[in-house]
């Protein structure tokens, strides 16, 4: 696992994050093994593509300290048809169950759910905060007062932002969320855009500050505008 000194000097074109899935446990395993060959900063887990949730508990991985457990809500582009208690009953058992490295919960979750923050931190996992709204983007005042409650209420590892660019000023606007690095502590922010018109941010957010950024195996993104690892990597190369 990268500690922030690391990071800080990690070339471009390694800090990346391949978001993995598989409908089965064998299968997302296979996928794990693959996303490993391309030596990525971090490999997300995007555990709500399982058909059979209740396969999570039988999940036994090799942990190298860098998987990020992801669960996403439906209401933020996540493909599991669970009811959001469901869905939080899951969170507590992998949290409890696996141990994960990181754990990504989201910031309206842990809003309602304040424990779940509590309990991931005391299971040993760093907690990576999350937003997305990926049909829109609201006011740059919006956008930093939830980053900046975020971290006072759950001083994460990480608080992640992601919002669908409608323009391509939208871009800038995101960016713009790193001027905050100061106002969040020794948390780090990951901020870009969703969509189409959103690629440039999730090129440039790793020069802005950014730990990683996200990535997929060729063919297999898992939210809109998500470019292959071995894109980004030669992107952020060249950058």
């Amino acid at each position: 696992m990268h500690n922030s000194k690391q990071e800080a000097v990690a070339p471009l074109f390694s800090k990346i994050c391949i978001s993995v899935f598989g409908r089965t446990i064998p299968e997302l395993k296979e996928r794990i093994s693959v996303a490993r060959t391309f030596n990525p900063a971090f490999v997300e887990l995007r555990l709500d593509y399982l058909r059979e949730p209740s396969d999570l508990f039988r999940l036994s991985l090799n942990l190298r300290g860098n998987e990020i457990f992801t669960f996403r809500s439906r209401s933020e582009g996540g493909q599991a048809k669970v009811s959001e208690k469901n869905r939080i009953g899951i969170i507590e058992k992998i949290i409890s169950q696996s141990g994960p490295p990181f754990v990504d919960i989201e910031i309206a979750a842990l809003d309602s759910r304040p424990e779940l923050g509590r309990q991931a931190k005391l299971a040993g996992s760093k907690l990576i905060c999350s937003s997305h709204d990926l049909d829109s983007i609201e006011s740059l005042s919006r956008l930093r007062r939830l980053v900046v409650r975020a971290f006072k209420e759950n001083n994460p590892y990480a608080i992640k932002i992601v919002r669908k660019a409608l323009d391509f000023a939208d871009n800038r606007r995101i960016l713009s969320l790193y001027n905050l690095s100061e106002q969040i502590g020794t948390s780090k922010l990951i901020a870009f855009c969703a969509g189409p018109l959103g690629i440039l941010s999730r090129i440039s957010c790793v020069a802005s500050g950014s730990p990683f950024t996200y990535v997929s195996l060729p063919g297999e993104a898992t939210a809109p505008g998500q470019l292959a690892v071995s894109t980004m990597q030669k992107l952020l190369q060249n950058w």
